[in-house]
């Protein structure tokens, strides 16, 4: 199964810290009942939630006093893109969903000869 990851950034730009996302929904927030508990007065006890949908990753905010900004727009609901920066309060995380990679593609398949067959996308 394809897991996404999402990343605290320090403010020098390196990861802090990672959770990985799969089926269940991932709720983020101030709160310690949230799955993704963050230590930042401008972050919500409940501030945003990534939920899977179909092959997708969406963001929703529950009602946060700061709001939710993906890519520096604030945003309700919005499907979440490979590298999508988010901001919370002052802190701020990375969304990484790479993509699903078939087996043959990642081990190209030999004809006669030696020759490779490529599959057509």
């Amino acid at each position: 199964m394809n897991m996404a990851t999402l990343y605290q950034i320090r403010d020098d730009g390196s990861r802090e810290e990672r959770w990985q996302i799969s089926n269940k929904p991932v709720v983020v927030g101030r709160s310690g009942q949230a799955q993704v508990s963050i230590g930042d007065d401008g972050v919500s006890r409940r501030h945003f939630l990534i939920v899977r949908n179909g092959e997708d990753y969406v963001i929703k905010d529950l009602n946060s006093r700061n709001g939710t900004w993906v890519e520096g727009r604030r945003v309700v609901a919005e499907k979440l893109r490979h590298n999508d920066c988010i901001l919370a309060g002052r802190t701020q995380f990375v969304f990484a969903d790479p993509p699903v990679v078939s087996v043959s593609a990642a081990q190209p398949q030999t004809g006669p000869c030696g020759t490779q067959i490529v599959m057509a996308s």
